[in-house]
């Protein structure tokens, strides 16, 4: 039984997607897997090159440009109890040399297996490899685990999930998130590890392409534009930690998470996050209006977590009018009380 989809959502032309679906394709032929691209791009070129081409590729085309409903498009056709998302600048390869990686043996605790992945740029080429598992026994142990282990870049989000885990969380995202911006792919990664184990899969090689973020000038432009692109305002990327913060704690009401080790997950999120935001108000009040400084004071002196959750909510109204009563209708989405 084929065990694997790879989910490429596209929007690159012919020329600049092909490399990233034929790496993908010469993949699933070696490992007995399928590949969906959802192509949003309007390329005829590419559209008659890969539409009813191959036996292992189902290839579709999405109503709409958005980006997001085109991985929703791609998720749609997956049918294997794995999928790997993929994206359409990036190559993947299977080592001959080495054992494939049995999914259908995988314990219940582990949600995700992770390939060797090749951080690379058109310039420099390999920048670092990335091998790391992420094995912690506990919700919250695991999120510490993957702070640690990140390194700057959040790579690990191309790796094979059990399908209906993912697809779960991401509808959720979806159709219930007040933003739905690109920046929550951090938020994303840290709930993936928080509900289960990441194994390593070394017969699997990930060339993951930098692109804008290898350099810090295109860095902080590309971050800027993922605030404004979800309709958030230029002030945005000073409230990122704040925005981790609350949706980090709301994927984490909607896991299958028993209720205390729940609680332990969403205090390490706080640590790990809320913390964050706070330092990062006291050292430049500057940037923050007068009440979101009196608020994070306030925070920063609150035991309780659903109180400095409530709190957040009423700061992230400061980023945005209304942005509160959004999170508020987000968090009954996951099935929690505000």
């Amino acid at each position: 039984m084929t065990q694997l989809t790879l989910c490429m959502p596209s929007n690159r032309d012919l020329r600049h997607s092909a490399c990233a679906i034929e790496t993908a394709l010469i993949y699933a032929e070696k490992r007995d897997c399928r590949l969906v691209v959802s192509d949003n791009s309007r390329d005829p070129q590419k559209r008659a090159r890969y539409e009813n081409s191959h036996p292992r590729l189902t290839y579709v085309v999405p109503a709409g440009d958005n980006g997001l409903q085109n991985m929703i498009s791609a998720l749609s056709k997956v049918e294997t109890p794995f999928l790997m998302p993929m994206g359409d600048d990036d190559e993947i390869y299977g080592l001959d040399d080495k054992q494939p990686f049995e999914f259908s043996d995988l314990p219940a605790d582990v949600i995700g297996v992770r390939p060797q992945t090749f951080i690379w740029t058109n310039e420099k080429g390999v920048q670092q490899v990335d091998r790391f598992s992420i094995i912690a026994d506990d919700a919250g142990s695991r999120m510490l685990e993957y702070n640690g282990k990140a390194n700057g870049n959040n790579a690990l989000y191309y790796s094979v999930y059990r399908s209906d885990l993912f697809k779960s969380l991401y509808s959720l995202f979806s159709q219930a998130h007040p933003t739905r911006g690109g920046y929550c792919d951090w938020a994303l990664s840290f709930a993936l590890c928080a509900a289960g184990k990441f194994l390593s899969d070394d017969s699997t090689i990930y060339r993951y392409d930098l692109g804008r973020w290898a350099t810090s000038s295109t860095l902080e432009a590309a971050k800027a534009n993922l605030y404004l692109q979800a309709g958030l305002p230029e002030t945005a990327e000073h409230f990122s930690a704040l925005l981790r913060f609350i949706d980090v704690h709301v994927f984490l009401i909607s896991l299958p998470l028993p209720e205390a080790e729940r609680r332990t997950a969403q205090m390490t999120n706080a640590r790990l996050a809320l913390r964050t935001f706070i330092h990062e108000v006291a050292k430049t009040p500057d940037q923050y209006d007068s009440e979101v400084v009196y608020l994070a004071d306030l925070v920063s002196a609150t035991p309780d977590l659903d109180t400095a959750f409530q709190i957040s909510l009423l700061i992230i109204d400061r980023l945005q009018e209304g942005l509160a009563e959004k999170y508020v209708l987000f968090v009954r989405a996951a099935g929690g009380v505000a």
